[in-house]
């Protein structure tokens, strides 16, 4: 095989290292969007993981529990008396007394 004269090689080997550095250049900004949008997850993940849902009444009202009858423990009636004790009362039955206070 014949050579090249000089400056037609020296063009040919110009040319090839400006094909690998525009590769190579190619290549580092594909890896630092790779790595600016794995970052971008990783942190997106970490918020949506550590912030706190939304916060609700400390009382919530079950609604199975307004349904069923329950019975505080020590409202029951004693066995052989038809009474119930005095403080298992509903507590709108006896208002006391107070006309100092302010309604």
């Amino acid at each position: 095989m014949a050579s090249l004269p000089p400056d037609l090689d020296r063009l040919g080997d110009q040319l090839a290292a400006a094909a690998g550095r525009a590769r190579e250049q190619r290549h580092r900004r594909a890896e630092q969007r790779r790595r600016f949008a794995t970052a971008g997850v990783v942190g997106a993940l970490a918020f949506v993981a550590l912030t706190p849902a939304p916060l609700g009444p400390a009382l919530r009202e079950f609604t199975f529990a307004n349904v069923l009858p329950v019975v505080p423990p020590g409202c029951e009636t004693p066995r052989g008396s038809g009474f119930m004790l005095p403080r298992c009362e509903p507590a709108d039955a006896a208002v006391p007394h107070r006309p100092y206070a302010w309604r």
